[in-house]
């Protein structure tokens, strides 16, 4: 995860050099120009304005020169989202030269303003000290995913093209600071500056020296809700369709348009399950249902059916239900495992005088049982558990829980195609798939160019975009079912139909059998757990004598079926164990800053000369 931080940063740090003005080659000497001090002042508002001061010292020793460049980012694009820009807006920009007035031009380009400092009439030598100030907007990430704080993440210089000495940031915002960070070097480096400390609502940051093409990011934060602002978000303009349409370019794009389509259909047919009529009486669907004839995406009627397929875990069954196997058929898998006495989930949320939450909340313990029914895939997920020892909290499993389930999903594919329900293993299939739209798509943008700019013919393969772009979405439907799994598939559907539609009064008591437990896991593949769990708390509170599970612990006194919030509480465990899976997403706002390392902020500015 670090690595791939580090790559990102590094490409961001490219991209921004690129954008920043390119001082070493405008500038008229290539001499001993400098920064021997710099510092930065920037006072926040409730709102997210942020009133920046630059008071430095620039040093043209005997080269003469107009004055310092420098250049500060305005606009930034965001990851994830094509469709905007991140607007950094710079106004109300002065100038002063030892103390007295100085001229300032100012220059959007790619994203930057540059800002000249000086005139272009006058030529200057020797130490000079110089103030410039500006208003920015834009620069506060509200509750920072990683951190939930409201940061200000800021790289203060990116890639400059002098040395800079006697590096100082002072943030100044509306509330306490509870956290900082500081990094200096190159681009994407964690290295620690100097300095970094924070005292009530002023963070203070202190590096001695950067080199060319080195930058210094500080990051300080407070509490979520300190600011009301929010990313300004402008729109990212895209490349139209600027080809020109001809009675030739029209009919040979509407032909190549044409057998696309003829081409797709005939494609998704690829993906139809096949019939299972014919099968052996073994594989038919039983206790009343029908041989039927239709596809399995028919939307044929479904039979009520009262069991589970035979010899099919719930896991199994939850892929195979829409050919993914997801996080809750993986929560469905440990919860099943539970059931069968190879595990306890614990609810430590009685314990303490603070209730725990999230994944903090479940601790699973193992059990010694007899290991010879468990499928490969069920070992090695128990395995993986507890691979530290038991017992364990959700919490601590860590970064290791979602490789854990990528394996535990990559196992179910791989079991639902052994068993011969699937002609291939549907995620390959669909990345299959999704590639070869990609390459469609991609083959149609780059020959839709070619032909623009040879023959003017661009309009002719652009066809294939969209195309491609629905090859890739038709991936989803590509993985086909045998006629086996098209059996399996109906009694599946049958019995999830009982379990999210059963009734207190249709449910089949067997004396000294806990139904409930024995069906939960299906009733959490199939998302239907709320309402089985609903069913037998009203079987509960009716006075019929059930088994308490035995699998499950917490805080209850009596019934665990007639506790107010079971029902919930085996929803929460089902989200938390889904959440504890899988790593924290990218908020919109922007991510937290403070382990991004040199340009993991916003904005950037440089620190040159002309």
């Amino acid at each position: 995860m670090r690595a791939t931080r580090s790559i990102v940063l590094t490409v961001l740090a490219a991209v921004l050099l690129l954008l920043l003005p390119a001082a070493s080659a405008r500038a008229e000497s290539d001499g001993d120009w400098s920064y021997p001090r710099y510092d930065v002042t920037a006072e926040l508002a409730a709102d997210g304005t942020a009133q920046v001061t630059l008071d430095f010292d620039y040093d043209l020793g005997t080269d003469p020169g107009h004055g310092p460049l420098l250049g500060q980012a305005v606009r930034t694009e965001i990851e994830g989202d094509p469709d905007h820009y991140r607007s950094l807006p710079i106004t109300d920009v002065t100038a002063t030269r030892d103390g007295r007035p100085e001229p300032v031009q100012t220059e959007t380009d790619g994203g930057v303003l540059e800002m000249r400092v000086g005139d272009e009439d006058v030529e200057l030598e020797g130490l000079h000290t110089y103030t410039v100030t500006f208003t920015q907007r834009g620069l506060v990430n509200p509750e920072a995913a990683g951190s939930g704080l409201d940061e200000l993440a800021w790289n203060v210089l990116v890639a400059q093209e002098l040395p800079v000495q006697d590096v100082t940031v002072t943030v100044t915002g509306p509330e306490d600071v509870q956290q900082v960070a500081c990094f200096a070097g190159d681009a994407g480096s964690p290295t620690p500056c100097a300095t970094s400390s924070a005292d009530g609502a002023t963070a203070t940051f202190g590096h001695p020296a950067l080199e060319e093409g080195q930058g210094l990011t500080t990051v300080a934060g407070w509490p979520a809700g300190t600011f009301t602002a929010e990313p300004i978000l402008i729109p990212r303009r895209h490349l139209g369709n600027l080809f020109p349409l001809t009675p030739v370019t029209g009919v040979l794009g509407s032909l190549v348009a044409v057998l696309g389509v003829v081409g797709l259909v005939v494609l998704g047919r690829r993906g139809a399950d096949e019939r299972y009529a014919d099968l052996t009486p073994g594989l038919m669907p039983v206790r009343g249902e029908t041989a039927r004839t239709t596809r399995g995406r028919s939307g044929a009627p479904v039979a009520v059916r009262f069991t589970p397929p035979e010899d099919a875990r719930p896991g199994q069954i939850g892929t195979l239900l829409d050919e993914v196997a997801h996080d809750h058929d993986v929560t469905a898998t440990i919860v099943d495992l539970a059931v069968r006495g190879h595990l306890v989930i614990e609810d430590v949320a009685a314990e303490g005088e603070k209730p725990p939450k999230g994944p903090e909340r479940w601790r699973l313990r193992r059990l010694d049982a007899d290991r010879s029914g468990l499928q490969p895939y069920e070992q090695d997920l128990l395995d993986g558990l507890f691979a530290d020892g038991t017992p364990v909290l959700l919490s601590d499993l860590g970064a290791s829980f979602a490789t854990l389930k990528a394996k535990a999903q990559r196992d179910l594919y791989r079991d639902v195609t052994d068993r011969g329900w699937f002609r291939g293993d549907p995620s390959r299939v669909r990345a299959t798939w999704v590639g070869l739209g990609i390459l469609v798509a991609v083959a149609g943008a780059v020959l839709s160019l070619v032909l623009a700019f040879a023959v003017s013919w661009g309009l002719v393969p652009l066809a294939l975009v969209p195309l491609g772009i629905a090859l890739a979405v038709l991936s989803v439907r590509m993985p086909a079912r045998t006629a086996a799994g098209s059996a399996v598939l109906e009694q599946a559907r049958g019995f999830k139909l009982y379990l999210g539609t059963a009734e207190a009064d249709q449910i089949r008591l067997e004396e000294g059998q806990d139904v409930f437990s024995r069906y939960l896991p299906h009733a959490i593949a199939f998302g239907v757990a709320d309402h089985w769990a609903g069913v037998f708390r009203e079987l509960a509170a009716r006075g019929v004598v059930l088994p308490d599970p035995v699998w499950y612990v917490g805080g209850y006194h009596g019934s665990l079926l007639l506790a107010p919030s079971f029902a919930s509480d085996l929803a929460s465990f089902s989200a938390d164990t889904s959440a504890a899976m899988t790593a924290a997403s990218t908020a919109s706002s922007g991510s937290s800053g403070f382990s991004a390392g040199v340009g993991g902020g916003v904005g950037g500015g440089s620190a040159g000369g002309w």
